[in-house]
């Protein structure tokens, strides 16, 4: 038996993963229980309004896939937590089938990735999975909790002429959702009484192996002319706070060990879920309705013209979804439907939403219309101008003295876990550029990916692009069927292809040359030696930061889909609540600033905005 087997062999299991009996009608109908729709969910029930929670899934909360961070991996690959979509990157179908991730479906039902499929696949793309279960793509996720640099908020405010997302206010919402474990309380900038807590990885875990500190005092040379003198110093540089109140903390180059959402207490995820669950235990009127697949957002005309949301229809059962492992063509579903009194919130991520949007008539009116669907708005920006971050992996051979992966009693990294539930698995890991001592594999999504390779020599960095500027993805739907995934194309290096390609390159350098100054032997093992290191980075990167589908911008224009209030452009009583209302990529990772907008929305709604 594997060790993942007897993990999973010991899930607890939490609430019911049937569907909840609705009432005729509650305050707020909420689609997605992620960082967007699941926090304002709870927020909202805690202040007295009745809210129905649609879930696609079911509660996985205590199961450990979900818990221990190490296994967030496992977690985003096992059907019953994760969704996994299969998205092309490039328009030109030669080059997205150069990624040796590409993966295709054999003539016997099998999955194949790589160069070389066998005659007669089918190419279904990238795997791309996202969370599908209480508390969303945040339960599946690496956890981590970096807040974006300020010019992004100031960016939303200055595009939407609307101050209240200036920086300094967001920071406000920042605080009202973090419970933050690693500076003294009262720290300015960070909250101490929140739903998510963070911590900061383990860096003396860093410090520790020699070979990994020598890198990491190279990397100190390099990028702040800093000569680390000693562990302690060491240590003490990697904690400064990444997600401090100073301005300049992203203006130069810093090295910072990443914030985490990670529970000390627990030694594991800090979870949305558990939370919802606890506002639901504590009697506070909020419905969660398990297994249950949103379909459409029901409007009707008003006597002033703009239609105007006033329920869900919704599909109950498990796996209904054909990004769902457990897809089965052939099942039946109960449609159902609930009323909003108030208003109706979509939070279902980049991919989801926009496609809720169009199978409900909003959105751009030639695709509704190619698939028969009347329109109720139109609305261009739907499904357009999608972004995302770009990750190119290196992996380098060097002498390393990593944990042995096998998580029992011969693993000291696991026996310190349960112990003391602290140590490397404990941590993500991410250093600067999302190092990873000690495992194997070129990095990425691909059938199998979240098999842990143990490589003793091995050291991946993938390098994080965070700041693109290719605003050129796509969602768009494959049928009316509310069943079938979207057509999902992120369509990379399309725009501002020179200055990203010449900053990951940069990049690469930075790394490499940190690596040469140790005076450590070490091979490139991957992405391998190549001229055109241009076209290499093109075939290797990957991404996992998916927003900007129904993006926010002035009011009424069309070239966005909400207001900075949410609302969606030409429908009244509608909202979108999640990352794909982010203008662009956000420089942090979205995780934090996702649960940051969660937050200013319920401010907005009890402002009656």
């Amino acid at each position: 038996m594997t060790v993942f087997a007897r993990l999973l062999g010991a899930v607890l299991t939490a609430g019911s993963l049937t569907a909840a009996s609705p009432q005729d009608e509650y305050d707020y109908v909420i689609v997605g229980s992620g960082p967007g729709g699941g926090a304002l969910a709870a927020n909202l029930a805690v202040s007295g309004h009745s809210v129905f929670l649609i879930e696609a899934g079911g509660d996985k909360s205590e199961d450990p896939l979900q818990i221990l961070p190490i296994l967030s991996p496992v977690a985003a690959e096992t059907p019953g937590h994760s969704w996994q979509f299969f998205v092309e990157q490039y328009a030109d179908p030669d080059q997205a089938r150069r990624s040796p991730r590409y993966t295709y479906r054999t003539t016997n039902g099998t999955l194949y990735y790589g160069l070389d499929p066998p005659l007669g696949a089918e190419p279904l793309g990238i795997m791309y999975p996202r969370g599908a279960a209480l508390g969303g793509s945040s339960q599946v996720n690496a956890m981590n909790f970096i807040w974006a640099p300020d010019n992004e908020w100031d960016h939303i405010a200055n595009l939407t002429g609307d101050d209240s997302w200036h920086h300094e206010e967001m920071r406000r919402h920042f605080m009202a959702v973090e419970n933050c474990t690693y500076v003294p309380e009262g720290t300015e900038g960070h909250g101490f009484e929140g739903y998510i807590d963070s911590s900061l990885g383990d860096g003396a875990s860093i410090a520790a192996n020699d070979n990994a500190a020598r890198f990491m005092s190279e990397l100190f040379l390099q990028v702040e002319d800093i000569e680390v003198d000693g562990t302690d110093t060491m240590v003490e540089l990697l904690d400064r706070d990444m997600n401090g109140i100073e301005n300049d903390r992203y203006e130069g180059g810093f090295i910072f060990n990443t914030p985490a959402a990670i529970s000390p207490t627990v030694g594991g995820r800090a979870s949305i879920a558990r939370h919802i669950n606890s506002v639901v235990a504590a009697g506070h009127p909020l419905t969660i309705s398990f297994d249950s697949l949103a379909t459409k957002v029901l409007t009707k005309k008003t006597f002033w013209g703009k239609p105007k949301a006033y329920s869900v229809e919704y599909m109950v059962g498990e796996g209904l979804y054909s990004a769902d492992g457990r897809y089965n063509t052939s099942q039946t579903a109960e449609t159902r439907t609930v009323k909003a009194k108030k208003e109706v919130i979509v939070s279902g991520g980049t991919f989801n939403t926009p496609q809720l949007l169009m199978l409900s008539g909003i959105g751009p009116r030639d695709e509704l219309r190619k698939h028969g669907i009347p329109v109720v708005a139109n609305v261009p920006a739907v499904g357009n101008f999608m972004q995302d971050n770009y990750e190119v992996p290196a992996m380098n051979d060097v002498d390393l003295d990593p944990c042995t992966y096998t998580f029992d009693e011969h693993d000291p990294c696991f026996v310190q876990w349960q112990e003391t539930q602290d140590g490397p698995y404990n941590d993500d890991s991410d250093i600067l550029y999302l190092s990873t001592p000690g495992f194997g594999g070129f990095g990425g999504f691909y059938p199998g990916y979240s098999n842990i390779t143990i490589t003793p020599t091995s050291w991946r960095t993938p390098i994080v692009k965070m700041q693109t500027a290719n605003a050129a993805g796509t969602v768009k739907l494959k049928s009316a069927n509310p069943r079938e995934a979207p057509a999902i194309n992120f369509n990379y290096f399309t725009e501002n292809v020179d200055t990203d390609l010449q900053a990951i390159s940069e990049a690469l350098d930075l790394l490499f040359n940190a690596f040469d100054g140790t005076g450590i032997p070490y091979e490139i093992a991957y992405p391998g030696p190549s001229i055109d290191w241009r076209q290499a980075f093109m075939d290797v990167a990957f991404s996992h930061h998916a927003s900007s589908s129904c993006r926010i911008g002035p009011a009424g224009d069309l070239d966005y889909c909400v207001d900075s209030k949410f609302r969606v452009n030409g429908v009244d009583k509608l909202r979108v609540v999640d990352a794909s209302i982010f203008p662009r990529a956000p420089g942090g990772m979205p995780n934090g600033p996702t649960f940051t907008i969660s937050r200013k929305a319920y401010e907005t709604l009890m402002e009656g905005s």
